[in-house]
């Protein structure tokens, strides 16, 4: 069982069971409820680019969330989605999130801030990613956490990578590609990225190559389980829940790119 099974089965009880027919209605955007797909399958679309006029779209399935970003910064999503199958989704209230994200440990509330960010500042046009990583966590574990230097324009990971590690960027920036090398972000100082490793997956989703020299900090993903594991389950299972859905938000918007190759 990995770790995020575990926390599923320990908030249960904060949860509700629905049921939605195949090609019924069902309301998957109000910023009070976040949901994770029990089983089915369900489509979703973000916004029309504006040149394009065309919107990426991702099938989410078995232990896949939405909403979960929009519950803690309550906000509505607006995403157009469309119920492929019979459909069970464990549904959590967005309000009882936000409280847990609100009182979570130094680590979680890093990666809580920096993934609502960044799946927020996505679907904004000409925005930048600016939630960055609070330097109290770098600066209390620096000492203890590996520097490596990249020079621009060399692969730090490949998508279909061994996932074992989180970065931390000092100076410079990197870019974040889909597996076909479509650009899906570029982040710099302050940022992070690799976070996904605390999900289990144990394979890369994404291409990350140095955009400039760059400085990184390295966080083993031992150490980040470890600092992750001081909070309440409810706050460490929100914590990856949206990092997981910050990932699907990275697949929607690289599916949108490839229409403009």
């Amino acid at each position: 069982m990995t770790p995020l099974q575990s926390l599923t089965d320990q908030v249960k009880s904060y949860s509700k069971i629905r049921n939605v027919s195949a090609n019924a209605y069902f309301d998957f955007n109000p910023k009070e409820q976040a949901i994770v797909i029990e089983h089915g399958e369900l489509m979703v679309a973000g916004a029309k680019g504006p040149k394009t006029g065309l919107s990426g779209r991702v099938i989410l399935k078995e232990n896949d969330p939405l909403g979960f970003a929009e519950s803690i910064a309550a906000a509505n999503a607006g995403y157009e989605c469309k119920v492929l199958s019979d459909l069970q989704i464990r549904v959590f209230d967005g309000v009882e999130i936000r409280g847990f994200a609100n009182k979570a440990e130094i680590f979680s509330r890093n990666i809580i801030r920096y993934s609502v960010g960044r799946i927020f500042d996505g679907v904004r046009k000409g925005s930048k990613a600016s939630i960055v990583f609070e330097d109290e966590f770098i600066f209390k574990h620096y000492d203890d956490l590996k520097k490596v230097k990249v020079a621009s324009g060399r692969e730090i990971f490949k998508a279909g990578a061994h996932a074992d590690k989180m970065y931390f960027i000092a100076s410079g920036s990197v870019n974040v590609n889909t597996a076909q090398n479509k650009l899906i972000t570029t982040l710099s100082a302050g940022e992070c990225f690799g976070e996904a490793s605390l999900l289990g997956e144990g394979v890369r989703s994404s291409t990350v190559c140095a955009n400039t020299d760059v400085s990184l900090v390295v966080i083993e993903k031992s150490r980040a389980e470890a600092e992750l594991q001081d909070g309440h389950p409810m706050t460490q299972f929100a914590t990856l829940m949206l990092l997981k859905q910050l990932g699907l938000m990275n697949q929607l918007r690289g599916l949108h790119q490839r229409k403009n190759v």
